[in-house]
């Protein structure tokens, strides 16, 4: 079976992990293509892999497993997971990331790896991303094993909540990624784009167009981006120079028209539909 995995971490690339978990996954599981998502998401916030692996989630044939190891509580009694749903495979702490993803596709079921033992897999301390979750993806890539048969199904409303970001706020837009250009990725996904946004910074709106070249060179912009995330960008140009800005900050942004949703939502079961 030739299965396709994709990898998104906060491993970065300095050190071996990311080698190590990819290793022991094709130990198991030769056959298998990894792609990597990315392994620079923030450190310890797991819900800013969800961007990422919704992006990924677009392009992915069925069948993918997605591997998604954010894990500031590695080596604590929080549950290992395996999901379904979507006609994909999920692999992943239960660290607030799952309750978020069923927020956003609530047809995902997720399993809890209660016995690592039976696929080959261990729940040490430090390294469960090659250790438990690597196995865990060996197994369901070589069809030994489908989620449901790695552990009992944990019910959704137990997934552990994500503390992290705090509640949505209705003037104000996070921003959850700089990308390599610079540009800023906010938390807005855009099912319909807006009729309009505002988007203001240090007393001054920031022009919502259609395309890169509405705006002259060196000036900055907003716009929903090929994917569906709203971002501000400076045309041939760092928008997060330009602007100070960064990731985890919030910007002062209203949303007009459209249809979306934010990565924060007001409260649990609330529809992320703006």
């Amino acid at each position: 079976m030739n299965r396709l995995v994709t990898f998104t971490s906060d491993f970065g690339r300095q050190d071996s992990y990311v080698a190590s978990v990819k290793t022991r996954i094709l130990a198991g599981a030769p056959e298998t293509m990894i792609v990597d998502v990315t392994h620079d998401v923030r450190a310890f916030t797991p819900v800013l892999a969800l961007p990422p692996l919704i992006e990924i989630m677009q392009v992915a044939p069925p069948g993918t497993i997605h591997l998604v190891v954010v894990d500031p509580g590695v080596g604590s009694e929080r549950r290992a997971l395996a999901g379904e749903g979507r006609g994909y495979f999920f692999v992943l702490p239960d660290n607030g990331l799952p309750a978020r993803l069923s927020e956003w596709f609530d047809e995902i079921r997720f399993y809890h790896l209660d016995h690592p033992e039976l696929f080959g897999g261990r729940a040490t301390a430090t390294f469960q991303g090659r250790d438990l979750f690597a196995p865990a993806v060996a197994a369901l890539a070589t069809g030994k094993a489908t989620p449901k048969e790695l552990g009992p199904l944990v019910p959704t409303g137990s997934l552990l909540p994500e503390e992290g970001l705090g509640p949505a706020e209705a003037d104000r837009l996070l921003i959850w990624n700089t990308d390599r250009f610079g540009n800023l990725l906010l938390e807005f996904f855009a099912t319909l784009p807006p009729e309009d946004v505002r988007v203001v910074h240090r007393g001054r709106r920031i022009p919502y167009v259609s395309r890169y070249q509405e705006v002259a060179r060196g000036e900055l912009g907003c716009l929903i981006n090929s994917t569906g995330w709203l971002e501000i960008f400076c045309r041939e140009g760092d928008a997060s120079k330009k602007t100070g800005l960064g990731v985890m900050d919030r910007v002062a942004g209203e949303i007009e028209g459209g249809s979306g949703r934010k990565l924060r939502f007001s409260g649990r079961g609330d529809s992320p539909t703006q």
